[in-house]
């Protein structure tokens, strides 16, 4: 019996050994850490909303068009592994949307009222692969490349006679980075959200109208990762 409890505390000091060993030498800073949050802030600028241009009204007053907008974006990205200077992961975020009115011409908004219908897209979720690679290891540089999907809701404020949407649009962001630490790095990524064209009809015996598509937007990002 005591031959046996001595293999058994010999194992477990070997094991116990073993462990050790197998961190020895990683320092705390090397720590695999596979998890990030992101921050932006950035522009966008949304299709087929409102400006000036979208009327024949000569006494229309020049304004910001309702598509131009800032925007906030959170997001937590999960890195999969790497393949030589590339890294690979995934990231869920959402981001503000826009309250707009439609850019339908003065003339056809006279057969059902004359004013255009105001619509609120609400903030954006989107679920992106994420691509980033550093071609010369001592310049702390990255190329960043993320496509995925987005989804986005449009609603009508303003009346019932107009469609609300729901869709699923292709998502792509892509820009440059730096690393200022690290655990943290900062990067200008272009975005666009695609779909196709948006286009009103309207019905002027029902005085009903359609909407075909969420408008899509292209806008500049600035954003901080950082890794938890």
């Amino acid at each position: 019996m005591k031959i046996q409890n001595g293999k058994i505390l010999l194992a477990g000091c070997v094991l116990s050994f073993s462990a050790m060993a197998g961190t020895m030498g990683t320092p705390l800073s090397e720590e695999y850490r596979p998890w990030s949050v992101i921050g932006s802030l950035g522009y966008t600028w949304y299709n087929n909303f409102y400006n000036t241009a979208s009327t024949t009204n000569p006494s229309t007053q020049a304004a910001i068009g309702d598509g131009q907008t800032p925007l906030g974006r959170f997001a937590i990205s999960r890195d999969l592994g790497s393949f030589k200077t590339a890294r690979f992961g995934v990231e869920i975020g959402v981001q503000n949307g826009n309250t707009a009115r439609l850019a339908i011409s003065q003339a056809t908004l006279d057969d059902i009222g004359g004013i255009a219908p105001h619509v609120t897209v609400k903030p954006m979720l989107d679920l992106l692969a994420i691509a980033s690679w550093q071609p010369v290891a001592r310049i702390p540089l990255l190329g960043i490349i993320k496509p995925g999907i987005a989804y986005r809701h449009m609603q009508v404020n303003d009346r019932f006679t107009f469609n609300d949407l729901s869709e699923v649009a292709f998502e792509l962001q892509a820009g440059l980075g730096v690393r200022i630490s690290d655990r943290a790095s900062l990067s200008l990524n272009y975005q666009g959200v695609f779909d196709r064209n948006t286009t009103y009809t309207i019905n002027t015996t029902t005085f009903t109208g359609h909407t075909s598509n969420i408008p899509a937007q292209n806008g500049l990002l600035l954003s901080l990762s950082y890794t938890i």
